[in-house]
């Protein structure tokens, strides 16, 4: 009886939510926060939900990030909702600060919103980035930017950021949000930024850079790598990072590159691009960036998590020595 009660009320709680129809609600696809402790600004995308479509800005501020959520929300045509979020943008100067913690923090307390929306950094100004932000003509504004962001992640030249990753990732993998920039009255999406052990975004990683580290991480395996050699044409790629336990002193990434062409000179590449490796991953290893994940091998080994708290693992990651080989395989003849 308890259990079915319990689903009755479930059932009920449903609902309840549901019972809103969707026209009702002001649907956010961008939400850009800024300023800092005692001074936030919150934009969001929303479509007019006019004849022939349409999407509007709508802006709150307030002493918290709740308060203006609220005046946000009051700013609305509509009660706001961000179940359907693709981005989820930080401006630059807030995602450096001590403040971005309370951002992350705050994301994670939000029940509404839509996990998979990417969390971005971006210089650009919010409200100018808002009203460039327009899909083409018979095309929502949802879709337009799933199909955007399928093709830059696809590219490597941005990481796959999703915020639900981001906020369940805790101590096991340092991240990288994606770049976002207004060019023009172009949105470029290129780049990311690492967070370093301060919990602060770093400077800004190149999209080859981006490219890279996407290919390092197993996150991307085909498509065109930009190097300042010249360009590849990859097929296939596969990645392998191992620690040194119980040392932790050392680690080694073993990338291996499937061409669509034939090089001249497959060892003069192979150490072209171990050496670019090696740079990015010295880099990421002083500002204690753990981008590819190296915790989620370290912490099984831990006794308990006492021990692993008192490792300084940031630390670690600093005095970290990095061996990188790549294997090149020419295409099948």
């Amino acid at each position: 009886m308890k259990r079915i009660l319990t689903l009755l009320l479930a059932l009920v709680l449903c609902t309840s939510c549901a019972a809103l129809p969707a026209e009702e609600r002001a649907f956010a696809v961008v939400l850009a926060i800024s300023g800092r402790e005692g001074a936030w600004e919150l934009h969001a995308r929303i479509p007019t939900y006019q004849a022939g479509g349409g999407y509007a800005t709508v802006a709150g501020a307030g002493d918290t990030l709740s308060h203006a959520l609220a005046a946000l929300d009051a700013a609305a045509p509509m009660p706001l909702h961000l179940g359907q979020l693709r981005l989820a943008v930080v401006a630059q100067e807030t995602a450096a600060s001590q403040d971005f913690a309370d951002v992350l923090a705050w994301f994670g307390e939000q029940v509404d919103i839509r996990p998979g929306a990417v969390l971005c950094v971006t210089e650009s100004d919010a409200s100018a980035l808002m009203e460039a932000l327009k899909p083409a003509a018979g095309t929502r504004l949802s879709k337009a930017l799933d199909a955007l962001l399928e093709a830059r992640i696809g590219q490597g030249v941005i990481p796959a950021s999703a915020l639900a990753e981001v906020l369940t990732a805790g101590e096991r993998q340092s991240p990288v949000l994606a770049g976002l920039a207004l060019e023009g009255e172009d949105i470029v999406l290129s780049g990311g930024w690492p967070v370093g052990a301060d919990g602060r975004v770093a400077p800004a990683l190149t999209a080859q850079e981006t490219q890279l580290l996407t290919l390092m991480q197993g996150q991307w395996r085909q498509g065109t790598l930009t190097l300042p050699e010249g360009t590849l044409r990859l097929t296939g790629a596969t990645a392998a990072v191992e620690l040194s336990l119980p040392a932790l002193d050392q680690a080694s990434l073993r990338l291996t590159l499937q061409l669509a062409d034939n090089p001249p000179d497959r060892e003069a590449l192979s150490q072209a691009i171990a050496t670019a490796c090696l740079t990015l991953l010295s880099r990421l290893s002083a500002l204690g960036c753990d981008a590819l994940g190296l915790a989620r091998q370290a912490i099984p080994h831990m006794d308990d998590m006492a021990q692993w708290q008192a490792l300084d693992w940031p630390g670690v990651c600093r005095r970290m020595a990095w061996s990188v080989s790549v294997g090149v395989e020419p295409a099948a003849t």
